[in-house]
């Protein structure tokens, strides 16, 4: 996947879609990675799977939100 980040101070970077309400989030490089980070250690810490696995960003969402949750790099500016 690209990563077309704004570059645009206040932008989001990242885009989420919840299938089962509807809703959008929309986050920051560093606010998503952070997310995601305390998604992966909620996992850990319920036993759900090892520290040490290198479970990319995909497989966390899926494995603590489900598979009704998708995400993607929000656009550049156009040129």
């Amino acid at each position: 996947m690209t990563n077309y980040l704004s570059k645009a101070p206040g932008f989001p970077d990242v885009v989420t879609f919840d299938v089962a309400d509807g809703s959008f989030e929309f986050y920051t490089k560093d606010a998503f990675e952070q997310y995601v980070d305390n998604l992966r250690n909620d996992l850990v810490n319920e036993g759900l799977v090892e520290s040490d696995e290198g479970l990319d960003v995909d497989d966390v969402l899926s494995m603590a939100l489900g598979d009704e949750v998708f995400w993607d790099w929000m656009p550049g500016p156009a040129e």
